[in-house]
């Protein structure tokens, strides 16, 4: 049973989410072997995706908020199981 609102933006969160979470281990696991070759580069590289991906799904937050405060939402899909 689905409890969140649906909105167009909807789709877009869950895989930013995601998407944020891999970042965040690739993150922890590039400072675990920090003694590698050039570990440095390689944080500085995965923090700035972490940022961009951040700042997308804030956005994307906001714009949902905003549309289930609008009353933009989508229709919830119909019960079928019992069919």
């Amino acid at each position: 049973m689905e409890t969140e609102t649906r909105t167009r933006h909807s789709h877009t969160l869950h895989p930013l989410r995601f998407s944020l979470n891999v970042l965040y281990t690739a993150r922890l696991l590039i400072g675990m072997n920090a003694s590698e070759l050039d570990a440095e580069a390689c944080l500085d590289a995965v923090d700035e995706h972490i940022e961009d991906i951040t700042d997308e799904l804030v956005a994307t937050e906001l714009l949902h908020e905003a549309s289930v405060l609008a009353g933009d939402v989508l229709a919830a899909p119909e019960d079928t199981a019992g069919y």
